[in-house]
């Protein structure tokens, strides 16, 4: 029993006496963008640890990225011991940017009525209508980023989320362009903003009447009114005007056609397309090219091509008629002898031209007449030389001026005579009266005049040789 006991008393003295060295122990955190020395004391005398056991260590866990190579000696040289040291940092990736969008229109309408520059109020202009012109960019895209890709301690690369597109807003007549960071009209029209889409309508509809709740109507493309048109409001069209309900007092404007479904009364129409009516009465119009209508009383009525009167009521009755090509009509003036005044010749826009540049023509030639005089003054200045810094520049000023309206007179006289050409050779049109032309009514065609006196029943008019000649059309 006694050397039992004397070899386990020797065990435990030569064990108290056995020296062991500093344990190194490595972890990565979860996202193993950080990794951790922790060192576990070396007893009895045993070994510190050493910057080549530090370094094998992080190798037999793949640590490769991020180590800090001073703290790794520091340690070496003056260990921490039972502490979690980190010894080397990965790299977070950073998240990509999401891509975002500014629409350059006005999506919230509050139909306030437009304050002018003066301080007054428009009641009449409440801007319920956003107009935009081809080309015309309506929403600005910033792209997202890809972000940044992050590495671990292992050298792993970690891929980042990439930033959200905007989502794509390009509808109907929009388009994207190629680098995808604009949205642009592909045609002129009216923008709007529905159900996430841009679009673009080349026809903006208005379900019922142009009064106070619409305020003035401007489009760059089409309209089309259900209603009515009420007395005192404009509506103004880049292309065609179509109105199903009636007009009164109004001011319609369009660079197209106009298809009026029902009357118009009171009212001021310039149109630089056809034009396609019901009823016409105390009406001033303007219509560059045919026209055709029900009837048209005591109005003035301007026609750059044919005049059609058609219909169950068909008639033209008082006011003045010009028109361009044939005037076409089963009733002319009116039993009562209403003074109705029909002119055939060339369109009245040729007619307008020709008598703007004949205004004009003698204002140039007064100012021309103004400069040589000027002109002539200064040289003489110049050459007795007392011609002054003012005076030199008034002399290049007044010569470039003189330049410019010599030009402008050469340019308009010989649109005049292009003018006066055309209206000799293209001729003149014709009245077809399939019914009645009533006395009262003054015919001119071209160069010939003529009063009705007596009925004038299904006739032909028309210019021959200076004359206004009448054949049958039975």
């Amino acid at each position: 029993m006694n050397i039992i006991n004397n070899i386990s008393s020797s065990l435990v003295d030569e064990q108290a006496e056995l020296s062991i060295d500093a344990v190194i122990h490595v972890s990565i955190s979860a996202n193993k963008l950080e990794a951790y020395v922790n060192i576990e004391p070396p007893m009895n005398g045993g070994a510190t640890p050493t910057l080549k056991a530090l370094e094998d260590e992080l190798v037999r866990y793949s640590i490769t990225y991020g180590i800090d190579e001073i703290k790794l000696r520091d340690i070496s040289e003056n260990p921490k011991y039972n502490y979690n040291i980190v010894i080397a940092r990965g790299v977070a990736e950073i998240r990509g940017i999401d891509g975002t969008f500014e629409l350059k229109f006005n999506t919230e309408k509050d139909f306030k009525p437009k304050q002018r520059s003066d301080g007054t109020v428009d009641f009449l202009d409440l801007d319920i209508v956003e107009n935009v012109k081809k080309g015309q960019v309506l929403c600005e895209i910033t792209l997202p980023t890809d972000g940044t890709e992050g590495t671990t301690v292992t050298g792993a690369k970690i891929l980042p989320i990439k930033g959200k597109a905007v989502p794509c807003f390009s509808g109907k007549n929009t388009e994207l362009n190629e680098q995808g960071t604009a949205i642009s009209a592909t045609i002129d029209g009216q923008v709007e903003y529905i159900g996430g889409k841009i679009n673009v309508s080349e026809t903006f509809y208005i379900q019922e009447n142009v009064d106070i709740s619409t305020g003035n109507i401007k489009v760059n493309g089409n309209i089309v009114i259900k209603g009515m048109v009420l007395a005192g409001f404009v509506v103004e069209a880049g292309g065609n005007i179509e109105i199903k309900g009636t007009v009164e007092s109004a001011k319609i404007i369009a660079g197209g056609n106009v298809i009026l479904k029902s009357g118009i009364t009171g009212s001021e129409l310039i149109c630089a397309g056809d034009l396609t009516g019901r009823f016409i009465e105390s009406c001033d119009f303007t219509v560059k090219g045919s026209a055709k209508s029900d009837y048209i009383i005591n109005s003035t009525f301007r026609c750059g091509k044919d005049l059609r009167i058609v219909g169950s009521l068909a008639r033209l009755s008082g006011g003045s008629c010009l028109v361009g090509g044939d005037l076409i009509a089963p009733i002319i003036g009116s039993e009562s002898g209403m003074r109705t005044e029909i002119e055939l010749g060339t369109d009245p826009y040729i007619i307008d031209r020709q008598e703007e540049i004949t205004n004009q023509l003698p204002c140039l030639e007064k100012q021309v007449n103004s400069l040589t005089r000027l002109i002539s003054l200064l040289q003489q200045y110049k050459a007795a030389n007392r011609l002054t810094p003012d005076k030199k520049e008034a002399l290049e000023s007044a010569l470039y001026s003189y330049e410019t309206k010599m030009a402008l007179i050469e340019s308009a006289e010989k649109e005049l005579v292009e003018i006066n050409e055309s209206i000799e050779t293209k001729g003149y049109g014709k009245i077809i009266c399939t019914g009645t032309v009533y006395p009262g009514t003054k015919l001119k065609i071209g160069n010939a005049t003529m009063t009705v006196t007596a009925e004038l029943k299904h006739e032909m008019l028309y210019n021959n040789k200076g004359e206004i000649c009448r054949s049958s059309i039975r």
